[in-house]
């Protein structure tokens, strides 16, 4: 039971810690709080960090429901969500995916204040973008309905909003420490293996549909 539950642990936390991509938000938040006050540095990361939290929160205890009112099944959203992730991650591995999310950064400095880049980009979609909503949707739908499931599937989804936080908080001093060239590497294998669980979302997606072995 305990080595069951560590390895659902880990093989969530992975897919969601991949999806945020923590790692990548370290030049993206360095870059666009560059010349702010720490206390307005400070507030822009625990904002973003509480927002995401939050909106990753209602789709793991709503999104079910929402699902059902939408007349969605589970199994179709699971083809086209890992669809979606190999989409993803077939721009992490080629680094698109960092040029899309630093263009998106840069327009936001010259259209909003410093403190509302919490919200956007920061919050939505740079850490609880459609890649961690449909994460954390597919990881919500393995557990149990009770409450206490559902919360206690929600922990690596908030262990990878704390990490992304940190990753914030830290960024000024991580992009002095961290190469680019190594942030890039990382991406890359963070890439490949999301691809290879996004697939396994699309099988098992089919096979329920179609009723397979």
């Amino acid at each position: 039971m305990t080595d069951s539950f560590a390895t659902t642990f880990l093989n969530n936390f992975l897919l969601i810690f991949v999806a945020i991509d923590p790692f990548a938000l370290i030049p993206i938040f360095a870059g666009i709080t560059h010349g702010l006050k720490k206390n307005e540095i400070k507030r822009i990361y625990l904002r973003a960090t509480f927002i995401s939290f939050v909106i990753l929160l209602f789709f793991s205890l709503l999104g079910q429901a929402l699902l059902n009112g939408m007349g969605i099944n589970i199994n179709s959203f699971k083809i086209v969500g890992g669809l979606f992730l190999i989409f993803i991650a077939f721009e992490m591995v080629f680094e698109k995916r960092d040029e899309r999310r630093q263009n998106l950064a840069d327009s936001a400095i010259d259209e909003i204040s410093a403190i509302s880049l919490a919200t956007f980009p920061l919050a939505i979609p740079l850490i609880a973008g459609p890649g961690a909503i449909t994460i954390t949707m597919l990881i919500a739908e393995k557990s149990e309905p009770e409450l206490i499931s559902r919360v206690i599937s929600f922990l690596p989804v908030m262990l990878s909003v704390i990490l992304a936080g940190v990753c914030m908080w830290l960024s000024s001093k991580l992009v002095e420490i961290i190469s680019l060239s190594l942030l890039s590497v990382i991406q890359r294998v963070f890439g490949l293996l999301l691809g290879a669980l996004a697939i396994e979302y699309v099988i098992s997606g089919i096979k329920n549909t179609f009723g397979l072995s």
